[in-house]
């Protein structure tokens, strides 16, 4: 009866059946603790994240199970998003060592957004290409190779962040074809060349960055920058118009729940056509 208990098609019986499991899990053979522990993991991927309901119900599952990788990541995240570093560290590193193969570069990608530790997210998609060789990783979707890009543009080594950006567009390009390449490797590109004045250069990337898709105010705001570096007013003032209003529009390049690496801002529209527009 115990792997019915939390099945999520009966969740109506999910009081009863804390209580049944409260005291005499222990008991359980480990089999049907492990399809336990996952039923719960699963409820609570259902409840509010980091409500005190879902909290109770993922530690349920690590205690039913405390192998159950899952659990401890799910546990992981509500702490992250409110900055507790230390008890985001302990539920993740329970995670990773239970399954490095699926967590190792989830922990990298949240050292990079989250903490900006370059070094850190480094180390953890680098140590990811030793547990999945021969294939490269996608941690919420994006290719460690792009996320390895944005930690060397953090680190300020222009060199190896477009080595990396690059790798990603032709491994990409060769995948699923260049209409599907993210726009944003080509955007962090340009503000590359942008800053070692190579405008011409700059020009072309930022012109990828909107070839397929009409694209963010970023690409448009650099752009214009660029345009205006190159004499070209007209088109800066107009790729700055343009950039204004996907702005407005809230069509600029952005996190869920952290800054993104060049993160426009409102302040930087308006310095940049004090400008433009004395």
């Amino acid at each position: 009866m115990w792997k019915y208990c939390l099945s999520l098609n009966v969740a109506i019986v999910i009081v009863g059946c804390f209580d049944v499991v409260k005291n005499d899990y222990h008991m359980m053979p480990a089999d049907e603790r492990r399809r336990l522990s996952a039923d719960y993991t699963q409820l609570a991927r259902h409840m509010q994240a980091g409500s005190p309901e879902a909290m109770r119900t993922l530690e349920k599952a690590a205690r039913i199970d405390p192998n159950n990788d899952l659990a401890w990541r799910e546990l992981s995240r509500p702490y992250l998003s409110v900055g507790m570093i230390a008890e985001w560290n302990d539920h993740m590193e329970r995670a990773v060592l239970l399954n490095p193969q699926a967590w190792q570069a989830w922990r990298g990608y949240h050292k990079l957004f989250y903490f900006r530790d370059y070094g850190g997210a480094l180390f953890d998609f680098d140590l990811t290409d030793t547990l999945t060789v021969g294939q490269t990783d996608y941690p919420m979707n994006r290719s460690v190779d792009y996320l390895r890009g944005l930690c060397y543009l953090g680190l300020k080594n222009h060199e190896k962040a477009i080595e990396y950006f690059n790798i990603y567009i032709d491994d990409e390009t060769q995948k699923v074809g260049a209409p599907y390449v993210d726009e944003t490797a080509f955007l962090y590109l340009g503000i590359i060349a942008y800053r070692e004045k190579e405008y011409d250069l700059a020009l072309n990337h930022f012109n990828r960055a909107v070839q397929y898709e009409e694209g963010t105010a970023d690409m448009y705001f650099h752009r214009s920058r660029t345009r205006l570096k190159l004499g070209d007013l007209p088109g800066a003032k107009q790729d700055f118009e343009k950039a204004r209003t996907l702005f407005d529009d809230g069509r600029y390049h952005q996190g869920y729940d952290f800054e993104m690496p060049e993160q426009l801002y409102k302040s930087d529209l308006n310095a940049f056509e004090e400008i433009l527009i004395p």
